[in-house]
């Protein structure tokens, strides 16, 4: 498979009976919903951050040929079969696709898409080519790794005002909206902070040394492990977009460096014991 590419549900692109034309877009940079907050008696407006982002679309055009899937010569019914394939695979519409953007071997970004529109094919019959544009719209906006990544630290009482770097997720650009944490005990009143926003949540409640608090953070969900007890009613968000989320891990630059890149929490409990510490499992995001 030749890169950079990209494949849909597991599909490839650059396949025998189609190829990507030259031209196809990198993923764009999402635009800002913008808001436009006006005073009377101040110059211009007033500045909002925080802005939530819209919406991106992927523009790609394939020139589809009419080689079979093992490389052979297919004629017109080869071309009218490959065409097919594409139809069924851009038409999903009962689910999300799986839209994958392949930098290297190594290398994957991931995001849930959709096709919004299809250009009628530009159908050559004396070659027995078509050329075929789609436009994929990405409503989550994020693109993440396709797998999640692991980390843990031990929690205290207190914790440094810079927080902890989470490792694992170092070189995002994008807030990990999907964490999931497991905060194991004895602990007391845990509470995690995302360093960069300012945002996070506490919980309201003890546990001992054989029970665990598991956050689903993009589902607001906590429950109690493990006897499962649900506990997201004690759960209470701070912070910017508090209303609507628990904790985005909001990745900041290294000294400076656009190279270097890493959220940073505060983890802090009103009590905590030699077992206390916290995992995050999460995929990094990019925009």
């Amino acid at each position: 498979m030749p890169y950079p590419t990209y494949t849909v549900d597991g599909v490839p692109l650059d396949a025998p009976g189609w190829r990507l034309a030259p031209g196809t877009a990198l993923r764009p940079l999402p635009a800002v919903r913008t808001a436009e907050v006006q005073v009377p008696g101040r110059a211009g407006d007033l500045p909002v951050t925080g802005l939530d982002l819209e919406a991106t679309t992927l523009g790609m055009t394939l020139w589809v040929g009419p080689r079979t899937p093992d490389g052979s010569p297919g004629g017109f019914a080869g071309l009218e079969e490959n065409l097919a394939a594409l139809t069924s695979l851009f038409g999903t519409r009962h689910r999300m696709l799986d839209l994958r953007f392949h930098v290297d071997a190594d290398t994957v970004r991931q995001a849930d898409a959709e096709v919004v529109t299809a250009a009628e094919p530009e159908v050559n019959v004396a070659s027995a080519t078509a050329l075929l544009t789609v436009l994929f719209r990405v409503p989550g906006v994020y693109w993440r790794d396709p797998d999640a990544s692991s980390w843990e630290a031990l929690m205290g009482t207190e914790s440094p005002p810079e927080g902890v770097a989470v490792d694992a997720l170092s070189g995002s650009t994008a807030p990990i909206v999907d964490a999931r944490l497991v905060l194991s005990g004895p602990l007391a009143r845990p509470e995690v902070t995302d360093v960069a926003t300012g945002g996070g949540f506490r919980w309201d409640g003890t546990l001992t040394a054989n029970q665990s608090l598991e956050v689903d953070c993009e589902r607001m969900t906590a429950r109690v492990l493990p006897e499962g007890r649900d506990v997201t009613g004690s759960v209470t968000a701070f912070g910017p977009g508090s209303a609507s989320r628990w904790l985005h891990l909001t990745p900041e630059r290294v000294a400076d460096d656009p190279y270097r890149r890493v959220p940073r929490v505060r983890l802090e409990a009103a009590d905590s014991g030699d077992g206390s510490r916290i995992d995050i499992h999460a995929r990094r995001a990019f925009l």
